[in-house]
C-alpha cells in the first residue's frame, strides 16, 4: 500500500477488517465520534492501487498525507470539501488526474454530513516509466506530460463508466487479475485519446461556460431522483437552451439525456449490489416512476434484468 493511503487510514482510525467475501480487496473500517466508513484497497502487481472509499463524517475531517511520485486518477461520486485541494476545487461529480512528486505534504478537508464516495487509482512510476513503454512500445511518450494537457477539473464519461465497472466487478482468481489490469490500461487509453483531441482541436469552451457545466454535473449527480428540464438547467448555467446543449455535449461528449441515463444506471448498479432496497425503491432513487420502466432501461444498459444482475453478482 502506498504511503498516502496508509497515512489517510491511520488518521481516520481505520483498521484492517479482512477480505470481503468473493473479493480480492483489503477492507478497512472505522467508526468513531468523527464518523464511520469503509475503504477497500486492491494492489495491481507492483505498479498500481485501486481504492474504493465510502465515508461519512460528523465533523469536518482534516488530514495531511505525504505525497510520492505517482499519478492519481480519482472520481468523486459524492463529497463536500473546502475546495482547496492541490489540483483545484473538488466536488461531487468531478474527476481529476494529478501527478505528485515525492517528498511533499498534501493537506485536505472533507466537510461533514455529506457522504464521501471516491473511486480512485494510484499509478506508481513503474507503470508509466516501465510498463507502458515495454508493453506498448511507447518509447517517446511521457505520460506525465500527457496528463498535464487535460483541464484541472473535468469529467470524462468513459472513465466514470470504467471506474464503476471496477467497483461492481465480482470475479475472482485469474479473471480478477486480468480484469483489473485491463481496466487500468483502458482508463489510460481514454486519457491518451482525450489529450490527443485537445491537441488536435484545442479548447473552444470558455472557462466560465466550462465551470457552469461542471456545476451542472454536480447538481445532476446529487439529484438523480428528480425531474429536471433542459430549460431549468440552462437558466442555472446562465445560457440559452441551445447553447447549453452544445456546451454540455462539448464538455461531456454526451447529450444531457444520455448523461442522465448513464449516471442513473451506474447508481442503480451500485444500489443493487450494495443495498437491500427492492427494485421499486431503486427505480425511484434513480428517477424512474415505476419499476417496469426502470427494468426496461436497465436491461437495455446491462443486457440483463435487475433481479438477475443482483442474483448473479451475489453468487460469486
Amino acid at each position: 500500500m502506498n504511503s498516502s493511503y496508509q497515512s489517510f487510514l491511520e488518521q481516520n482510525g481505520s483498521v484492517f477488517n479482512g477480505y470481503k467475501s468473493g473479493s480480492p480487496f483489503h477492507i478497512y473500517c472505522f467508526s468513531s465520534e468523527t464518523g464511520n466508513g469503509t475503504t477497500a484497497i486492491y494492489e495491481v502487481d507492483s505498479y498500481a492501487s485501486i481504492c474504493i472509499a465510502d465515508h461519512l463524517y460528523s465533523c469536518d475531517f482534516e488530514y495531511s498525507v505525504p505525497s510520492e511520485d505517482s499519478i492519481a486518477i480519482h472520481q468523486y461520486d459524492s463529497i463536500d470539501s473546502n475546495h482547496q485541494y492541490p489540483l483545484g476545487s473538488v466536488y461531487s461529480g468531478m474527476q481529476y488526474i494529478d501527478h505528485t512528486p515525492s517528498k511533499g505534504i498534501c493537506r485536505y478537508v472533507i466537510k461533514k454530513d455529506i457522504p464521501a464516495r471516491v473511486l480512485g487509482i494510484q499509478l506508481r512510476p513503474d507503470y508509466y516509466t516501465d510498463y507502458l513503454k515495454k508493453t506498448f512500445g511507447l518509447k517517446s511518450v511521457d505520460f506525465v506530460t500527457e496528463i498535464q494537457k487535460l483541464p484541472r477539473e473535468f469529467y470524462i464519461p468513459e472513465i466514470s463508466y470504467v471506474l464503476h465497472q471496477i467497483k461492481n466487478f465480482q470475479g475472482k482468481g485469474l479473471s480478477e487479475k486480468l480484469f483489473y489490469k485491463s481496466k487500468i490500461d483502458e482508463i489510460v487509453s481514454i486519457i491518451f485519446q482525450n489529450t490527443e483531441e485537445i491537441v488536435r482541436y484545442g479548447t473552444i469552451i470558455s472557462d466560465t461556460d466550462y465551470q457552469a457545466i461542471l456545476a451542472t454535473i454536480e447538481y445532476l449527480n446529487a439529484n438523480l431522483s428528480s425531474e429536471t428540464s433542459l430549460n431549468q438547467l440552462a437558466v442555472k448555467a446562465c445560457m440559452s437552451p441551445s447553447k447549453f446543449k452544445y456546451v454540455f455535449k462539448s464538455v461531456t461528449k454526451l447529450t444531457l439525456s444520455d448523461y442522465l441515463f448513464r449516471k442513473r444506471m451506474e447508481h442503480s448498479c451500485d444500489l443493487l449490489l450494495h443495498s437491500r432496497l427492492n427494485i421499486a425503491d431503486i427505480a425511484q432513487n434513480v428517477g424512474y416512476k415505476n419499476a417496469g420502466s426502470f427494468t426496461v432501461q436497465f436491461k437495455r444498459y446491462m443486457g440483463t434484468l435487475p433481479t438477475e444482475y443482483r442474483k448473479k453478482k451475489c453468487e460469486f
